[in-house]
């Protein structure tokens, strides 16, 4: 039996699943599920029919499922949002609910496969070298497309190519289209980067290369490589693998054709593979002793490493090597490879929160970049330096050079450098309490992804939607991504959300297992702050948690748990503005109550200071509650008014911040403003339950003295 659907095909028979006439490389767990589903389309089937169906036995568990389920997703361009193929029903099991085209029992060949990538022999021996083989200067390294939020967010992979030749054989409408989206990036990474003009560039010559014959190769046959690099931007995968594998011998061999190799498999998870690639061209780069080319793969391991959540000075390390090399070579050396190097060096400088110098190095990339005409390269530089703006707390301006490149990106049919500017701009909107721009951003990645359903921000853009939907009170929407999340797992972000979503969902004891496995990571950058993505974000979360479960009694006989040696050491020395609110926090669990409203005053300053609205109301939320219970409520007031007024506009649309207006206005007795700010948590609630002492309170605070003495007249009686 086969079955079609948009440009799918699926031989039953012959086990094959093919796109486009091309074999799409599944395993076959997926390709069993994808073919079950599609057989049984007119009803739902249940969990424990298709574990059978795809294992054959009972001792799977539903985890397991959901991770067969996300990869026939990813397979299919469906995701756990749309489920516009293969639908989630909670409690039941899946059921397939795309539309086919026709099935048919007699058109049963399987299409003809299109073959793996075939590089030259050394290159295919690379799958075979253990890591232990990598050049004592190098690392294991992972991701090399830099995504645009590793811990706060690599920067994007610049492409590594040589310049356009003006005869490459496209078709004219590309033409004018690559031309319009090349001029529309030009103009916009020149104007948003007016600020640092004062910079002056390093000198540069426009003399030709000092590469090895090597790279010569690839300036004489510059068009197939240069439409895919354009494939690959536009996350074409399978078309930029069937056409490597279709370039002659020695430009298949060339260092850009092997560089966009390396990318490609890290864009589709094959991240082992990549590094032992990126391992093998060190080598032959070293051999050949070509400068430019060993600048260029140096390069790229700083971005690798950074992607693979290694240290500050593993990332900078490389790239001071490619930037020392280049720098050597005189006027010679290339404007594109320097500014490649330097953009490798900004980001590591950034890592290491050396911001001025990274600054300093990102000005003089972009402006390399571009004049070599490299407008992927300059972009990437313009969104180092815009992460380098988050971290000086210059969050608005963050944002708009964000939104810049990712409106840019669209209009220029780039999906895949969109998608890391989308994600980074929902980062900072969650940052900024501007839920519904975050909304937005986040609908906008999800659609991207349906264009480029291999990238490996795919994770990144999930668990940003799920952050999204739970700080709007759509729990039922967050709580399916969740379990997306889950099944992708990435220790460094996924437990934070989590984490996040049962705290709002009153899921505590999960909470504080969620936020114990986030603070068990211990790769997270020392810069990382925004979202709480960082050891004490994890912290925070965990004492919140904790707190939480104490003050609503314990009654399923389990104990309270207590912050172990390394928790408590870590609350002594804060390190950042959420560190202030955990010190605060167990200070006032160990009724300390003046050292702990230190400790949280100290922390609203720092977060005003940096522009963290998010963080400036998690330093309030605890203020004032500590203020009320000492019946200091002029100064709870003044707290809040402190809140309100740094951004008034945010502040009204946040349900957080209206149920602390409705906490200090209950405690005040004021009926009107009561009203007002019960209306405004109530309409911003979504799925969330207003807590219990706030509802008595409210109750008891709208009626008459009159009839409360009524009512506990009543009650005496009883």
């Amino acid at each position: 039996m086969q079955y079609r659907w948009d440009d799918f095909s699926l031989d039953r028979e012959g086990a094959l699943l093919t796109r486009q006439g091309q074999q799409v490389d599944i395993s076959r767990k997926v390709l069993d599920c994808i073919s079950h589903l599609l057989e049984h389309r007119q009803r739902v089937v249940s969990y424990d029919e298709l574990i059978r169906e795809v294992w054959g036995h009972d001792n799977v568990t539903n985890n397991q499922l959901s991770q067969v389920i996300l990869a026939a997703r990813r397979a299919l361009g469906d995701d756990g949002q749309a489920q516009r193929l293969i639908r989630t029903m909670p409690g039941l099991g899946y059921r397939w609910v795309g539309a086919l085209c026709d099935t048919t029992a007699a058109d049963t060949a399987p299409q003809a496969q299109v073959p793996e990538l075939s590089m030259p022999m050394q290159v295919d021996a690379a799958a075979s070298i253990p890591d232990t083989s990598l050049p004592a200067h190098t690392h294991p390294v992972a991701p090399t497309s830099a995504p645009i939020s590793a811990p706060i967010s690599a920067p994007i992979s610049a492409p590594i190519s040589a310049p356009r030749a003006t005869d490459a054989p496209w078709h004219r409408n590309g033409q004018l289209r690559f031309a319009a989206a090349a001029v529309l990036i030009l103009a916009a990474v020149a104007v948003v980067g007016w600020q640092w003009r004062k910079v002056e560039p390093a000198a540069v010559s426009t003399q030709p290369s000092i590469a090895a014959a090597t790279l010569t190769a690839t300036a004489t046959a510059v068009g197939p490589l240069a439409r895919l690099e354009e494939a690959f931007w536009r996350g074409k995968y399978e078309e930029v693998r069937a056409g490597l594998a279709a370039l002659p011998a020695d430009l298949a061999d060339s260092p850009d054709a092997r560089l966009l190799d390396i990318r490609l498999d890290v864009e589709r998870g094959r991240f082992d593979r990549a590094a032992r690639k990126l391992a093998l061209q060190q080598a032959r780069a070293k051999t050949a002793d070509d400068p430019v080319w060993q600048a260029k793969l140096f390069a790229r391991q700083s971005f690798l490493s950074g992607s693979a959540g290694k240290t500050a000075s593993e990332i900078l390390a490389p790239a001071q090597l490619a930037v020392e090399l280049l720098e050597s070579a005189g006027q010679a050396a290339p404007p594109q490879a320097m500014g490649e190097a330097l953009s490798a060096r900004g980001y590591g400088l950034m890592k290491a929160d050396q911001l001025e110098p990274a600054v300093r190095d990102l000005v003089r990339a972009r402006a390399l970049l571009l004049k070599a005409g490299d407008t992927h390269g300059a972009a990437n530089a313009a969104d180092t330096l815009a992460r380098v703006q988050m971290r000086m707390g210059r969050l608005a301006d963050a944002l708009a050079l964000m939104m810049e490149i990712a409106n840019l990106c669209q209009q220029s049919n780039n999906p895949v450098q969109e998608i890391y500017a989308r994600n980074g701009a929902t980062k900072i909107q969650v940052e900024l309490l501007r839920w519904r721009d975050a909304l937005a951003s986040s609908d906008r990645s999800m659609q991207l992804l349906q264009a480029v359903p291999d990238s490996e921000r795919r994770t990144r853009v999930v668990q940003l939607r799920a952050l999204v939907l739970t700080g709007m009170g759509r729990l039922r929407e967050a709580d399916s991504l969740i379990e997306e999340g889950e099944a992708m797992r990435d220790d460094r972000y996924s437990s934070i959300v989590t984490a996040t979503y049962h705290l709002v969902s009153g899921h505590t004891e999960q909470a504080l297992a969620a936020a114990a496995e986030a603070q068990a990571f211990t790769q997270y950058s020392t810069n990382d702050s925004l979202n709480l993505e960082s050891k004490e974000g994890a912290l925070l979360l965990w004492m919140i948690a904790a707190q939480d479960l104490a003050a609503n009694g314990n009654g399923n006989g389990k104990a309270i748990p207590m912050p172990s040696p390394a928790q408590r050491e870590a609350m002594q020395q804060p390190q950042s503005d959420i560190g202030h609110i955990v010190r605060g926090r167990w200070l006032w669990s160990q009724g300390k109550s003046q050292d702990a409203q230190t400790q949280f005053r100290l922390a609203l300053a720092q977060a005003r200071q940096m522009g963290h609205v998010s963080v400036m109301l998690l330093a309030s939320e605890p203020l004032i509650e500590l203020l009320l219970q000492h019946g200091d409520t002029k100064a709870a007031e003044q707290v809040l008014a402190e809140l309100q007024g740094y951004d008034p506009q945010r502040m009204e649309q946040d349900y957080r911040a209206n149920l602390l207006e409705l906490r200090v206005a209950l405690a005040l007795g004021q009926k009107a403003d009561i009203a007002a700010a019960y209306r405004r948590t109530a309409a911003l609630a979504g799925e969330r339950a207003l807590p219990a002492q706030v509802l008595v309170a409210y109750e008891d605070g709208m009626r008459s003295p009159g009839e409360l003495k009524s009512m506990r007249d009543t009650a005496s009686r009883f």
